[in-house]
């Protein structure tokens, strides 16, 4: 699910596993501007580093940061700028 705050689109993906991690990233990405930034909420560990690795192999972005959110359900939220 994909939502527009304060001009940061936030895709809230936790649930899924990889390698749809990516995918919905990319396809997310792909309707992007240049420098339009794109917040990925994760909650697979292996997204955490698998998302940033390959939108950065593939030039779809750059990473911004990646916050870990420690709940009772533990998530991250990767920041990505679009290029």
């Amino acid at each position: 699910m994909t939502v527009e705050k304060d001009n940061v689109r936030i895709l809230d993906i936790r649930g899924r596993i990889c390698p749809m991690t990516f995918i919905y990233t990319k396809l997310s990405l792909e309707e992007m501007n240049k420098g339009e930034i794109l917040e990925v909420l994760v909650d697979y560990p292996a997204a955490v580093e698998n998302v940033p690795y390959s939108c950065k192999r593939q030039d779809l972005a750059e990473i911004v940061g990646v916050e870990e959110i420690d709940t009772p359900k533990k998530y991250w939220k990767i920041i990505l700028e679009k290029i």
